[in-house]
């Protein structure tokens, strides 16, 4: 009888002890694929690896001219390093790359002296988004049909950390938010287009912001 009893009881444990292990095994997988990110919502994922198609284009190219992007004052306040002359430079590049990519603009001379007078401008008194006549202003002296300017009105820094099993994995993440104005200098009328991107640093995540941005312009054009 005491035999029997003693099997019943340890049929009754691993009873439970199977029970409990079905129920655990989901919460340690749920667990093991929870993430965290302090400052940039963990719903967010790296994006930048997204590959940017322009249409097809084959009509007469536009003669553009291509300003720096300035900071919004929040951006620039909070993230003063974004000042620096080489990531004007930098994001500089990049939006004409995006442009001329589209096959839609033949780009006018910079006129290097005006460009480079805008970024100390914006550098020193944290200017953000050019207004709309100093554009069309600069755009006709560097005898231009249209102009592009922008600014960076986004940006933070983060983290995506994976916990895996008994380890952990914590990637760098960081979001950057892209408004560009393309404007008719003869109708002064413009065509806004603007997008916020995700990357692993300040290049990757302006780089998507851009092209995603150019992307959104250049559908609004057809």
């Amino acid at each position: 009888m005491n035999t029997l009893h003693g099997r019943n009881f340890q049929g009754y444990l691993l009873k439970k002890m199977s029970f409990f292990a079905a129920m655990l095994f989901p919460l340690l997988f749920l667990w093991s694929c929870a993430t965290t990110s302090p400052e940039i919502n963990t719903a967010d994922k790296i994006d930048a690896s997204a590959q940017v198609v322009y249409p097809a284009y084959s009509g007469p190219k536009v003669p553009l001219a291509v300003l720096p992007m300035g900071l919004s004052e929040t951006t620039a306040a909070r993230y003063p390093h974004l000042l620096e002359k080489s990531v004007g430079l930098g994001i500089h590049n990049v939006l004409s790359d995006a442009l001329y990519q589209t096959g839609r603009f033949r780009f006018v001379e910079d006129k290097e002296s005006v460009i480079k007078d805008m970024m100390q401008r914006q550098r020193m008194s944290q200017m953000g988004l050019v207004d709309k006549d100093t554009a069309i202003q600069i755009g006709k002296m560097l005898g231009a049909q249209k102009v592009i300017y922008g600014e960076v009105f986004d940006y933070s820094e983060g983290k995506d950390e994976s916990i895996k099993g008994f380890g952990k994995s914590t990637i760098p993440q960081v979001r950057v938010g892209v408004q560009i104005r393309l404007v008719d200098l003869e109708t002064v009328e413009y065509i806004p287009a603007s997008d916020t991107k995700y990357g692993r640093d300040w290049g990757e995540a302006s780089k998507a912001a851009i092209e995603s941005s150019v992307l959104k312009m250049v559908q609004r054009l057809e």
